[in-house]
């Protein structure tokens, strides 16, 4: 088994301090109609973290594969689909090669939660999007949701509101997100703090992780050069219209 990481172990505090009913019902109406208009069977999680999507889509009645680098994630989403009785297969895997991970085609691939910021490059993000375009069928669509740094450089926007919840075990815990001083137009670093209460004592763990400062420019350029055939931009799940200096999030829907 490979040892839990410092990171590992605050990702999956903060995972567990989500609200996830609350999210799931937010987000998977986009989801469902598409899927229901569409006549979608078989389904791709990319960065699929502790599965909460892919067991949700797979509780439907869809053949559902999640993939994720972390295999702590990974045994969190196992874990979750045994709980909900359903079948869904999770590989532990980089985007980069999701192509050669598992087979398509896939009528839906998703990528949410700023995931392909969390890639080290562009040019893996080109690697990435090649391989979606790859898996998908003829009609297929893939969605992805990011941060739009062109908003966060143009308000600079840096703390994002303290969020609080309870690990599994029932401690409390309280998470600080920052960005560093912007001092590049590629890449920002995110600082990310968790106060845990363990008994009488409060520990942290803090960690800094290096985000692709994407936007509507960077996406539109990446998936046009791919020749999908049809893209559409939202500011939120319930497909407000984007605006690039105004929306804080950037839902991209894209039809090979």
């Amino acid at each position: 088994m490979i040892p839990m990481t410092a990171f590992d172990e605050l990702a999956l505090i903060y995972d567990q301090s989500i609200n996830w009913a609350q999210r799931l019902q937010r987000e998977l109406p986009l989801l469902r109609n598409l899927i229901h208009d569409k006549k979608i069977a078989r389904i791709l999680d990319l960065a699929c973290g502790s599965g909460r999507h892919a067991v949700a889509l797979a509780r439907e009645g869809h053949e559902v594969i999640g993939l994720d680098f972390s295999s702590q994630m990974i045994s969190a989403a196992q874990v979750c689909a045994q709980e909900n009785d359903v079948q869904v297969q999770f590989y532990v895997a980089n985007m980069e090669k999701a192509n050669t991970t598992v087979k398509g085609p896939f009528d839906l691939i998703l990528c949410l939660g700023n995931s392909l910021a969390l890639l080290p490059s562009l040019e893996s993000l080109q690697q990435t999007l090649k391989g979606v375009y790859m898996l998908l069928s003829r009609g297929g669509y893939f969605i992805s949701q990011i941060l739009n740094f062109e908003e966060i450089q143009h308000s600079q926007f840096r703390f994002f509101p303290l969020k609080s919840g309870k690990t599994l075990g029932g401690d409390e815990v309280v998470f600080v997100r920052f960005f560093e001083p912007f001092t590049s137009s590629s890449i920002a670093h995110l600082v990310f703090t968790g106060f845990i209460k363990r008994g009488n004592t409060w520990v942290t763990q803090t960690h800094s992780q290096q985000v692709l400062q994407l936007s509507q420019h960077i996406m539109e350029g990446q998936l046009h050069s791919l020749d999908f055939t049809r893209i559409e931009l939202f500011s939120s799940y319930s497909r407000q219209p984007f605006s690039a200096l105004e929306s804080r999030n950037l839902i991209t829907l894209a039809q090979r």
